[in-house]
């Protein structure tokens, strides 16, 4: 037996070299991810000779994984992605090597950096831009190698993350993640997006945690709304949860938009005509006889529902989900979870009905909330491939030679993977650089301190557990542990205008999250948006959000010798010997390397673009 074993690895080692081979053999690697990118990686990881993995995702397997993360199949579908990748790696594979799997969220208390720590070496294949934010504080504060990847479509790139040496993942802007105006989600929605982010919202609101949901604002009232909010408690008593949280949803708070137009005579819909509140009774009598076939061709999912079949697949998801997060304690929004994704889909498509917009197939809907654009298997393919490429150059202590991996849709000088040296830190950043301080821009007056923290700390700057303070006095604490009176408190809290917890113009507020190690400062700026979907700004040298500044002209065109090597290098492509190039020849050839790192630029700028890909 030992024998064969040494025959499984002589290749690698011949290839590797004993010492490299040894290395690879006797290091701890972790996977974040078991999706597209994640399922080809750790085919490679044990391939190469890797032996001891451990493998963290929160996902399970769904029907549209297939075509692209062929450790599943369709017997695999609703089962955790991670312990099924974990499984197939083995039988598939190398039934000798030490995989472990963890069907968990890696924002958990328990992956926190004594977690990061156990590894030499972190590889991402995530698909979303939070998470990766999180993990580069992890590896970042426990200085942890970190190989970093992603995919849009055909695009692709891997970044190598070494503290200190090259950037971190937030030394560069990336785009703020989209928000809406509250106005617009909770009065006078346009177009679906308007309705998925309204309905991700409720569903955080019924079975999220609470520290996240966002107070609404008072609004007024009369004797007519009361009654209807009164009906409320008897429709849960007579019918039950879900027709109570239709009422809820799309009844009560239309009745009340309704009237409150009427009494103050404020155009709250825009100049649009006034939504009309939907009963269920009437809802499920809507198109209740329409027959649903599936054309040759479609999925199911691809098919628009009726409002009558929307409305019954609302009250069997959140009858489901109620039963779920009653025994949890709450739940995450998760667009692979088919109850949940029941859920949003059916309450935006109710939601589009009684606005009055085009209702929209559960495909699409899905791609709504996930931020999703098509995965491709062999882009996927490709960059696992590079992420192996550049954690043998790590494990050799070659940090030097490490390099930054772009793939292209199309070709510039006649090659698809472009590569170029890592940046260096930028000294403003506030997760790798001694300097911690973000400049932002919000409206104190009318901003609660509970719609700060979800949209400015959590959603803009991906805090997990941000404890708020100004100067001793901590206004709010996120964390495990709080006891009844630090929720009452955190319930309060949340409710109150910035201005009304000191969090004025000219304020500085200290962010502890002690499960990312990090802490920074915010210095605040009052600032008005009026009726923009935009409600905060954050500016400052590493800020998120704004462009990166140009590189000087004359740096661009100096000669290539002055830096010692080419701008550009394709580590990959194998080329014969040629005679000296004449002047007029290299000149073209510097032309065309400057062309290339644009191009990849380019493309590592639209990969970042993209929150979220349908590669998990």
């Amino acid at each position: 037996r030992t024998g064969r074993m040494e025959d499984r690895y002589s290749h690698l080692r011949t290839v590797l070299g004993t010492q490299l081979f040894e290395k690879v053999r006797a290091s701890k690697v972790l996977v974040v991810g078991a999706g597209g990118i994640g399922c080809e990686l750790l085919k490679n990881l044990v391939l190469t000779g890797f032996s001891n993995i451990e493998v963290i995702d929160l996902d399970t397997i769904d029907l549209s994984n297939l075509n692209r993360q062929f450790l599943f199949h369709r017997k695999h579908i609703g089962q955790s992605k991670a312990q099924v990748a974990r499984q197939s790696v083995l039988d598939n594979f190398d039934p000798s090597a030490n995989v472990v799997a963890h069907h968990a969220n890696v924002k958990g208390h328990e992956y926190g950096t004594e977690f990061i720590r156990k590894f030499d070496l972190v590889l991402n294949a995530l698909d979303n831009l939070d998470a990766r934010r999180h993990v580069n504080r992890l590896c970042v504060a426990t200085d942890r190698p970190l190989i970093e990847s992603g995919t849009a479509g055909y695009l692709g790139q891997v970044q190598v993350i070494v503290k200190g040496r090259t950037e971190c993942y937030e030394c560069q802007p990336k785009p703020t993640p989209k928000t809406y105006a509250y106005c617009t989600i909770r009065s006078s929605p346009k177009e679906p997006v308007h309705c998925v982010v309204w309905a991700k919202e409720e569903f955080v609101t019924n079975f999220g945690d609470p520290a996240a949901v966002v107070p609404e604002e008072d609004e007024l009232t009369d004797e007519e709304i009361k009654r209807e909010e009164d009906r409320l408690e008897r429709i849960k008593e007579e019918k039950g949860y879900g027709p109570y949280l239709f009422h809820k949803m799309f009844f009560v708070p239309i009745f009340k938009k309704v009237r409150v137009a009427e009494l103050t005579g404020k155009d709250i819909f825009m100049g649009r005509p006034p939504p009309t509140p939907l009963t269920l009774d009437d809802a499920l009598a809507s198109g209740a006889d329409e027959k649903q076939d599936v054309p040759p061709g479609q999925l199911p999912e691809q098919v628009l529902l009726s409002v009558a079949q929307s409305a019954q697949v609302f009250l069997d998801s959140a009858a489901a989900l109620r039963e779920r997060a009653d025994a949890s304690g709450h739940l995450e929004f998760e667009k692979d979870d088919r109850q949940i994704m029941d859920f949003v889909a059916a309450a935006s498509n109710l939601r589009m009905h009684i606005f009055g917009i085009q209702r929209q197939s559960r495909f699409h809907l899905k791609s709504l909330a996930g931020n999703i654009i098509p995965a491709i298997a062999t882009t996927n393919a490709v960059i696992a491939g590079m992420i192996v490429t550049e954690a043998l150059k790590v494990l050799s202590d070659k940090v030097d030679q490490c390099r930054s991996i772009y793939l292209q849709k199309f070709p510039t000088r006649g090659r698809l993977l472009l590569s170029s040296m890592p940046d260096k830190p930028s000294p403003g950043c506030y997760v790798c650089s001694p300097k911690n301080n973000i400049t932002v821009r919000v409206d104190t007056e009318t901003t609660t301190l509970g719609a700060f923290i979800e949209l400015v700390l959590r959603k803009g700057l991906s805090f997990n557990e941000p404890i708020v303070s100004i100067g001793a006095t901590e206004i709010y604490v996120c964390g495990e542990g709080l006891d009844d009176e630090e929720v009452r408190r955190n319930t309060e809290q949340a409710k109150k205008l910035l201005k009304d917890v000191q969090v004025v113009h000219d304020a500085v507020v200290e962010i502890d999250d002690q499960s990312q190690e990090i802490k920074i400062h915010l210095k605040i700026e009052q600032a008005t948006f009026g009726e923009e979907e935009q409600q905060y700004e954050i500016i400052g040298t590493s800020s998120i959000g704004a462009k990166p500044a140009p590189k000087p002209a004359a740096a661009a065109a100096a000669p290539s010798g002055e830096a010692g090597k080419a701008p550009v290098e394709d580590e990959l492509e194998i080329v014969e010997a040629v005679p000296a190039a004449t002047d007029a020849r290299k000149g073209k050839r510097k032309a065309e390397d400057e062309l290339m790192l644009t191009d990849a630029k380019k493309t590592k700028a639209e990969v970042n673009g993209v929150e979220s890909v349908a590669q998990d």
